[in-house]
């Protein structure tokens, strides 16, 4: 049973939202304080945890990023009344793999939360642990990346992109093919909430090495890994 971490300071929305999930049979626990949700989320591992983006005590991309510092690979949702592209794109730079605006419908969360979920199932037998491409590697079971042996830290999201990258190195994948590589075909994404892993994923790169160079952009198509 996955255990979610739902913080929102409007009660309103937080009550609600924790009977929905329990209802899902998932296991939850729910905060209106943001500060002691992350006094929680030091001492306790969880699958994935939900963000209110507003909030006046620790603002939720303020709470993402301390929670990180203790569990780097925690998959997160941002919740937020400001639904516009601008405040998305900040929300997936600082790592977050979904958003959701609100007002939103119980069926869309759920969705969304499992469409996330499903990023972090172990892989198939069949399916080879490290992927190699160039100086880049990858582990698929851990969704750990390293660039020339250093590691790089990125969100499964932003691993999953690479995965679906380097499956062909050198052919170009469209924003639609890297948007089933990530939600599985369950959540529909603009192509600037793609752009914005992309770009993410360059950045994290260039902290590790100026040099490196690894993802391409192919005006009017996609992407593509050159080696």
């Amino acid at each position: 049973m996955p255990t979610i971490v739902i913080v929102d300071d409007e009660r309103e929305i937080l009550e609600p939202l924790e009977k929905m999930l329990l209802d899902e049979s998932f296991s939850v626990r729910a905060f209106i304080n943001p500060l002691r949700a992350l006094e929680y989320l030091k001492l306790h591992p969880v699958d994935l945890v939900i963000f209110d983006i507003k909030m006046p005590e620790l603002d939720g991309l303020s709470l993402l990023h301390r929670v990180r510092a203790y569990q780097p690979q925690i998959p997160a949702i941002f919740l937020s009344s400001k639904n516009d592209d601008a405040d998305q794109l900040i929300g997936f730079s600082v790592g977050a793999d979904d958003y959701v605006g609100k007002p939103f419908t119980k069926q869309l969360l759920i969705f969304r939360i499992k469409s996330v979920l499903r990023r972090y199932a172990p892989r198939e037998q069949n399916s080879p642990k490290l992927i190699s491409i160039g100086d880049l590697t990858i582990d698929r079971d851990r969704h750990l990346v390293t660039w020339k042996g250093v590691p790089v830290s990125v969100t499964v999201t932003e691993c999953m992109i690479l995965l679906s990258l380097g499956e062909r190195p050198g052919v170009v994948k469209t924003r639609t093919q890297l948007m089933e590589a990530c939600y599985q075909g369950n959540v529909f994404v603009s192509d600037r909430t793609i752009d914005s892993h992309v770009r993410n994923v360059r950045a994290k790169l260039k902290q590790v090495d100026e040099e490196a160079n690894l993802i391409i952009t192919v005006h009017g198509l996609g992407y593509k890994i050159i080696i």
